[in-house]
């Protein structure tokens, strides 16, 4: 929900978000374009639609929580004017004593009688009521308009990651990173699959690590949870399919979310070819590609099948992280 979460504090950054009415019609647009995701997204069974529409309330109960907490300016009070204990009159300590003739005196009381008028509530007989300008009636409308495009944008971004096809490919990283959104693999690369839920042979697991092949809607992956140092799921890379990386630069992708916001670990070997170091990536609730890059020696034959070693949660809480699939792709130096 961290989309939604953003777009909403962006929505108040550009609007009056003291005024309540106007912070209700923000949310108000933020559940209505959920709702809109919601409905076209096939895919989430109505248990887990409800999942998320109680995530978004409890985004919005939070965020105007937050926004009460947080002191608001208070209205200055108008000056109280002073009374002059000798002449009995009142004096603004803003006005400045005129040493003109009568015209002069003349001249202020006018300007006073026509501000009692108004301080009275009435118009001077002349006068005419000022019209808003054509900027603030038209303003509000499209700033509203705006909220709701924003909103909009960041939801189909979150759910289009449910709709994936095997030529997106994400940025790479080589430490803690954002992942890069579905769709965006300028390179064109030509994915390997290393591995993938339909084929579970290349898995083992240690310690007392789990990993449980799992459906949701027409997704398969596996639930991987660590709880420990060592509890560890490995996937198995194959000397033939290392044969083919030698003397290459090999972009690894490990497809993956997780329910709960959790840091995973990623770590490889490789034999002869080398290795990738430890790798730390944060997961969340959305389908997304964590990528590391290898330049594989020439002149150098695998031994022997390599290893990829995931751990789920290094905090130690045990929280899963969902593998939707690990692939490769090649570039010749």
């Amino acid at each position: 929900m961290e989309s939604i979460d953003r777009a909403i504090r962006g929505a108040f950054a550009k609007t009056e978000a003291h005024n309540p009415a106007t912070r209700q019609r923000i949310y108000e647009a933020a559940w209505g374009a959920h709702e809109r995701a919601l409905a076209a997204n096939t895919s989430l069974s109505e248990e887990q639609k409800q999942k998320r529409r109680e995530k978004v309330k409890d985004t919005i109960s939070r965020i105007e929580r937050e926004y009460k907490m947080t002191p608001q300016p208070q209205p200055q009070a108008p000056q109280t004017p002073s009374i002059d204990p000798i002449l009995g009159g009142v004096t603004a300590s803003s006005r400045v004593a005129s040493d003109h003739s009568d015209q002069g005196s003349s001249t202020k009381g006018r300007r006073r009688a026509r501000n009692s008028e108004y301080d009275r509530g009435v118009l001077p007989r002349n006068g005419t009521a000022k019209r808003s300008p054509l900027i603030v009636r038209l303003g509000l409308p499209l700033l509203i308009l705006l909220v709701l495009v924003i909103i909009g944008y960041s939801l189909f971004n979150s759910f289009a990651n449910f709709n994936r096809n095997a030529s997106t490919s994400p940025l790479h990283a080589n430490s803690i990173m954002s992942p890069l959104r579905e769709g965006e693999d300028p390179e064109g690369r030509n994915w390997i699959d290393i591995y993938t839920p339909q084929d579970a042979t290349r898995m083992g697991v240690n310690g007392r690590a789990q990993a449980r092949i799992m459906r949701e809607g027409d997704q398969s992956f596996v639930r991987v949870e660590s709880f420990g140092n060592n509890d560890t799921v490995t996937f198995e890379v194959g000397v033939g399919l290392l044969d083919q990386l030698a003397g290459k630069k090999a972009t690894f992708d490990i497809v993956a979310s997780s329910e709960a916001t959790t840091q995973i670990s990623v770590s490889c070997d490789f034999g002869s070819l080398g290795d990738c170091g430890r790798r730390r990536y944060d997961v969340n609730d959305s389908v997304s590609d964590f990528l590391f890059d290898i330049d594989m020696p020439s002149g150098q034959k695998p031994t022997g099948s390599g290893i990829i070693t995931i751990h789920s949660d290094l905090s130690g809480n045990g929280k899963p992280v969902d593998i939707y699939a690990i692939r490769v792709a090649a570039v010749a130096e």
